[in-house]
């Protein structure tokens, strides 16, 4: 698959680079005008607890690693499920909520590659939800390369859907987080305990009998996502 650039780089909202940085710049100051006016951590927009089935597959709890805790604050809180359906299909879901600290909160694109995942491309998608409403959710290809039982090596390609989760807001953009962190903690005296939500399955279409090619991949996700984030957020 050709590898094509990822397009999460500014977000498509009415203001350039220069003026969010602007904006932050302002909000910054405006906080330390306002200091003596306290903030505190508002309520999570997250359930931190997965169902215990997805699209009629059956979940069964990830822990988290040993280098996840090492890395993430110790006020972290992280649930993982692995969810297994009939045949090949399989989905991944994980929710990272922030602490006091804010390092918790990241871009996908940040760790996987860390993971030894090698981005291939991303854009923005429109889910439609389980209740009606419409989610925006980033959506990531990666692939990295796995042994096979027969001592063959292959690409696995993996699609990965996250998006942010705050008291009251959703965005799939990170600048768009930081942006309306900053004015909500301005304007509203909100200070978002942030989360995202990912969810990922791989493409086995030719790794194993009756796996999902590309776009059947993404409508099982899609439609994972779709029954998942009226469970999980608060304001969905």
């Amino acid at each position: 698959m050709k590898n094509f650039p990822l397009v999460e780089t500014v977000p498509r909202i009415p203001f350039a680079r220069e003026s969010l940085l602007l904006v932050m710049a302002l909000g910054t100051i405006l906080l330390c005008l306002h200091g003596a006016k306290s903030i505190g951590i508002s309520e999570s927009g997250v359930i931190m607890q997965l169902p215990p089935m997805l699209q009629a597959m059956q979940g069964k709890p990830v822990d988290i690693s040993p280098s996840e805790k090492a890395i993430l604050p110790g006020d972290t809180e992280m649930v993982k499920m692995a969810y297994q359906g009939g045949g090949a299909d399989n989905v991944s879901v994980q929710i990272v909520l922030a602490g006091g600290e804010k390092r918790s909160i990241h871009r996908p694109e940040i760790c996987l590659p860390a993971q030894g995942w090698t981005l291939e491309g991303g854009h923005v998608k429109t889910v439609k939800l389980s209740n009606g409403h419409d989610l925006q959710v980033m959506r990531l290809m990666a692939s990295r390369p796995i042994t096979l039982n027969n001592g063959a090596t292959a690409e696995l390609e993996n699609v990965f859907y996250y998006w942010f989760v705050g008291s009251h807001a959703t965005t799939p953009y990170h600048l768009q987080r930081i942006l309306m962190t900053n004015l909500d903690m301005v304007l509203h005296n909100i200070n978002h305990r942030w989360a995202y939500v990912v969810v990922s399955a791989p493409i086995l279409k030719g790794l194993v009998p009756d796996g999902r090619d590309l776009e059947q991949t993404d409508e099982m996700l899609s439609r994972s996502v779709s029954e998942l984030a009226p469970e999980i957020m608060k304001n969905p």
